[in-house]
């Protein structure tokens, strides 16, 4: 007692319904099933209507073939726009944790370790891009070097 039944997930490849895809589920005589994924044409090569197209289309109806096309499509742009913002996001974090890294290397410098200006340490601690990293960097740097010429010059 083999049988064939088509799923009722059939969609259409292009707008033209020339076109459907559709999986074919069969039981042979044992009651083993499986499930054959098929892109199925309207027409053969030599231009005759193809028989299983036909069945699939008389069996679920050309209306659910539609409607489950407009629900993937509606389905995969979803999961695209959602993959899009899951990347936009991903990429935030990675440069969050770059500039991070950036502003650890930074205190790593003796000169900005030992700098007792708390006001231009804080600056550099929440500098919101490596230019801004950079340019509090070079401040602590700036105010260490005039203070050793003032120390030096007081030596003299």
């Amino acid at each position: 007692m083999s049988s064939r039944k088509w799923l009722d997930n059939a969609f259409w490849e292009k707008d033209d319904k020339e076109q459907l895809n559709c999986i074919l589920e069969l039981e042979d005589d044992a009651g083993r099933q499986t499930r054959q994924v098929m892109k199925l044409n309207r027409l053969d090569k030599e231009g005759n209507p193809n028989p299983d197209y036909d069945e699939v289309i008389e069996v679920l109806g050309d209306e659910l073939v539609t409607q489950n096309t407009e629900d993937r499509k509606t389905r995969k742009t979803a999961e695209k726009e959602e993959r899009k913002l899951r990347d936009q996001e991903h990429a935030k974090a990675r440069k969050m944790e770059e500039l991070f890294n950036y502003k650890m290397e930074a205190f790593e410098v003796e000169e900005i370790k030992n700098c007792k200006n708390r006001k231009l340490k804080g600056k550099l601690r929440r500098a919101k891009s490596k230019i801004e990293v950079d340019l509090y960097a070079m401040m602590v740097l700036q105010e260490h070097l005039a203070n050793e010429e003032k120390e030096n010059d007081g030596k003299d």
